[in-house]
């Protein structure tokens, strides 16, 4: 009986070992990273990732595992290394993992994809993340985990993306991800993208000498040594690669064969005739072959079989995998049985196994069964297969690897009709990839070839690439090519190109019919698109109607099952509750059933809604927090354009906050992504020049970005800009003309906006003298905004700067309430304007904690607030510094300065020192 040999210790891989202890310490301190432990085959790669394993549970450090196998599919070692675990508490309970629970489930049910028109995430980058969570969160109890994936020569691209998202994750995680590849020619672009990976460490495993050849024989034979002509001999025919000099010192009790091939050869010899064909038809089958397969892919009997594998386990030429499974001892070894077949053989099994494999269609079968189906000469059932496979990919995220299994069957000698399926799938998965150049290209090419309702479907698969792409006229060429004005998909194209190009009436009119013509069609996802652009149309001109198309359609997507339409349509409400409601509980719904759908990128959406709600109501500093998670999402998720729109109300609530400089820094970090059709911008850059009380300045500041949005129909009136009408009314500066705009179209004003109106409306009647008029609109507003104390107040202080340069109301009341409000929410810079406008009203107040005045001081008659400016001028501080740290205006600290001179009669700020450490 021949046993399988395998050496109880490592050999010759010091150095190696000695890293790998490096690395499993520094994950287990917080210090994640990568090892890449490449290598040709035999080399010893498993057995190093076993003695990092080994390490890793020694340090705490929880372990998961799963390897790459030949037409193993997407994501295969990252299924068997996390699938198993996600029903564990620890996972399925994690708040921090739930909202990636669809994108990892679906690594084993499949999915339906994103729905068209609905705005998506990267799905590797989500599952990259969710994998990350997960980890961390069955790791919870341990020191950090290792993440041990093989075998990633055969990795589709998703997987190999993934190891990518995670490589820059976890290098402040406690995570180390060990992986290994084969670097020979034919996986020269595997490996050199994982030696480019951030924080890897790369371990290139070379054959052994001949002395540790003779060590490993020595530690394989209870320590007893070769002869030297053996040890030799040995090294000779083994290379050096430790499998091989393995397998030949386990061939043999007489006499060591010459080569694997040799040995394999001899092993099968010891089988009887059916016993061969058994093992032919597992090699054939693949890396993992299934016995309950081979009875009929060999037309072996089940009782011969069973002989058959239990002799091949004897001999050595499989091995158990586990109680339930056998595997070969290394791919060598199978390399070695399919090298005795003849091609005609070898197609023949490939044939049968194909057609079982398929049969059965099991997780690992398909992609199987595709390859195997080529090897027999099969390629149109290839192509069948491919294509299934590739709608499976899509549905679970794996854009790559769909794209990657379309250009197979492309290639494959497909009769005309599946081609064009092929096609269109193509155009759709590389369009959800982010690649519609290439897919309007791939469709236009095939287009001319195609007939009847295969071309009118690429057309309207193009339609729809054109739309995402924005390519306005584009979309509308390729729905009139598609000849189908009836179908419902048709209508709405149209709706949303017109609405694209800047045609709203067009686009609206549009919508209807599609609505009709979708109900007509009991097309429910039709219908909610439809609805959506509707909404869409209207939400600048009758916020009651954009309402009613949403939650007509949030009711359609719920009769439905259609669940992302239902998130949208949600949002949708609760978005314009956000805007004219003091309570959002649809926009938390929206939340809740985004977080349970996986829909990341609404989940960050809905935060950013969110907090422009909680600024109005709590004040910027929650609000800032709120926007800093969405913009952390955005960047994480790789959605340039929502990471910009979040970064700008970011800066909007740090100047809010008074933090002006800080604002400015957040503004220049935005980039390209930034539109300037975005009020929050404006508001960011003037919020300065408010606190400044120089209103005239903080209008030039807000102009150059309202008037963008009034002509984007497609942007909601956003609450700054009721108060840009504001402050253009009370600078005197075309505040009529501001006013008329927004009055051409009240039916898309918020209540908050309407309540700017009525406090611009106050200070116009004040200054014209009709002073119960004015009240009578600040009254309005007030009772308008009582559920948004934070923003009425800050809106009142524009409107209080007014009432006492112009003699109306009372202002002087007012400060102080708001004054004793700022001061309790902690708002020292709203605080300092209050008490700048109590000063100009001749009602100055005691500002708590004033600075005690040295008696030289003191007696020159200067004030608490000078001196705590002269304390920062011989500090060597600018106006602008100063005025930063004690939360003034430059104004302000220009007019201390000023007065310090003169009292003490210095010539410069730097001979002010002497009146602090004098000479």
């Amino acid at each position: 009986m021949t046993s399988v040999l395998r050496c109880p210790v490592v050999v010759g891989r010091a150095g190696e070992l000695a890293q790998v202890r490096r690395l499993v310490a520094a994950a287990a301190s917080g210090r994640g990273g990568v090892l890449a432990v490449l290598g040709e085959a035999g080399v010893g790669k498993t057995r190093l990732l076993d003695a990092a394993a080994a390490a890793a549970a020694d340090a705490g450090l929880l372990v998961l595992g799963g390897r790459a196998v030949q037409g193993g599919g997407s994501y295969r070692a990252i299924a068997e290394a996390v699938v198993g675990r996600l029903d564990a508490p620890a996972a399925r309970g994690s708040a921090a993992v739930r909202p990636y629970l669809p994108a990892l489930d679906a690594l084993v049910t499949g999915g339906a994809g994103p729905a068209a028109g609905v705005p998506a995430a990267d799905p590797a980058v989500v599952l990259g993340e969710g994998v990350l969570r997960v980890v961390r969160a069955l790791a919870e109890a341990h020191t950090g985990c290792l993440l041990r994936l093989e075998d990633l020569h055969w990795a589709d691209e998703d997987t190999l993306a993934i190891v990518g998202y995670l490589a820059a994750a976890v290098v402040d995680r406690p995570v180390l991800v060990a992986v290994s590849c084969r670097d020979e020619p034919a996986e020269a672009a595997v490996t050199a993208r994982l030696r480019t990976l951030p924080g890897t460490t790369t371990v290139h495993l070379r054959r052994l000498g001949e002395a540790d050849v003779a060590a490993l024989a020595a530690a394989c034979r209870g320590g007893r040594p070769l002869l030297p002509e053996d040890r030799r001999d040995l090294y000779a025919r083994s290379a050096g690669l430790p499998f091989l000099a393995e397998e030949l010192l386990a061939g043999s009790d007489r006499e060591v064969p010459p080569s694997l091939a040799a040995l394999v050869a001899a092993r099968l010899e010891a089988l009887d005739a059916a016993g061969r064909t058994v093992l032919h038809a597992a090699a054939v089958l693949g890396p993992d072959p299934d016995w309950r397969l081979l009875a009929p892919v060999s037309g072996v009997p089940d009782a011969d079989v069973v002989a058959a594998l239990r002799r091949a386990v004897d001999v050595g030429l499989v091995v158990r995998a586990n109680p339930a499974g056998l595997r070969w001892p290394h791919a060598l070894a199978r390399d070695a049985v399919l090298a005795t077949l003849l091609p005609p053989e070898r197609a023949g099994l490939a044939a049968r196994a194909a057609d079982v494999l398929a049969g059965r269609a099991g997780p690992d079968d398909e992609p199987r069964a595709a390859e195997l189906y080529a090897e027999a000469g099969r390629p149109r059932d290839a192509a069948a297969v491919l294509l299934r496979l590739a709608r499976r990919a899509a549905g679970r995220g794996a854009l790559h690897s769909a794209d990657a299994l379309l250009a197979r069957a492309a290639g494959s000698a497909a009769g005309p009709e599946t081609i064009a399926e092929i096609v269109g799938e193509r155009v759709s998965v590389l369009t959800l990839a982010g690649r519609a150049d290439e897919a309007l290209a791939l469709g236009d090419a095939r287009l001319d070839s195609l007939t009847g309702d295969a071309h009118a479907e690429l057309c309207l698969r193009l339609a729809r690439t054109a739309v995402t792409a924005a390519r306005w006229t584009a979309a509308e060429g390729y729905v009139e090519r598609a000849g189908r004005p009836r179908d419902p998909r048709s209508t709405v194209l149209r709706a949303d190109a017109a609405f694209g190009a800047g045609r709203p009436d067009e686009a609206a009119a549009l919508a209807a019919e599609a609505i009709v013509a979708a109900e007509r069609a009991d097309a429910p996802a039709v219908l909610c698109e439809a609805l959506g652009v509707a909404a869409r149309t209207t939400w600048q001109t009758d916020l009651a109607a954009t309402a009613a198309a949403f939650r007509r359609a949030a009711q359609v997507a719920a009769e439905h099952g259609l669940t992302p339409w239902r998130v949208t349509a949600l949002f949708g409400v609760g978005m314009l509750e956000a805007l004219d409601g003091d309570e959002i509980p649809t926009l938390r719904r929206a939340r809740e059933l985004a977080t349970d759908a996986g829909m990341l990128a609404q989940l960050a959406s809905i935060e950013l809604i969110e907090s422009d709600h909680v600024l109005h109501t709590r004040g910027p500093g929650p609000a800032g927090e709120l926007a800093g998670r969405a913009a952390d999402a955005a960047e994480r998720l790789r959605l340039p354009q929502l990471r910009a729109q979040a970064l700008v109300q970011v800066a909007a609530y740090r100047a809010a906050a008074g933090d002006v400089t800080g604002a400015a820094e957040v503004l220049a970090a935005t980039g390209a992504g930034a539109s300037g059709a975005n009020p929050f911008r404006g508001f960011a850059t003037a919020m300065g020049a408010l606190l400044e009380h120089d209103l005239q300045r903080a209008v030039v500041e807000m102009d150059p970005t309202v008037p963008l949005v009034r002509r984007d129909r497609g942007i909601v009136l956003l609450t700054p800009v009721g108060l840009w009408v504001l402050l253009r009314t009370a600078s005197d500066d075309r505040g009529a003309e501001a006013r008329a705009q927004l009055g051409a179209v009240s039916g898309g004003l918020s209540r908050t906006i309407r309540a700017s109106l009525d406090y611009a409306d106050a200070v116009l009647a004040g200054r014209s003298g009709r002073l119960v008029d004015a009240v009578a609109h600040l009254n309005a507003a007030d009772a308008a905004l009582a559920g948004r104390p934070w923003w009425r107040r800050l809106l009142r202080l524009v409107v209080w700067e007014c009432a006492v340069a112009d003699g109306w109301g009372d202002p002087v009341a007012g400060l102080r309430a708001d004054l004793a409000a700022h001061h309790e929410a902690g708002d020292t810079h709203l605080e300092r304007a209050c008490r700048d406008l109590l000063r100009r009203a001749g009602a100055p107040t005691r500002r708590r904690g004033d600075t005690v005045v040295p008696p030289r001081l003191a007696a020159l008659g200067v004030t608490g607030r000078e001196a705590e400016v002269l304390a920062f001028v011989v500090r060597g501080l600018t106006n602008a510094e100063v005025a930063e740290r004690l939360v003034l205006s430059r104004r302000t600290v220009e007019t201390h300065v000023a007065s310090l001179l003169a009292k003490t009669g210095a010539a410069s700020r730097r001979e002010l020192g002497r009146w602090v450490d004098p000479a």
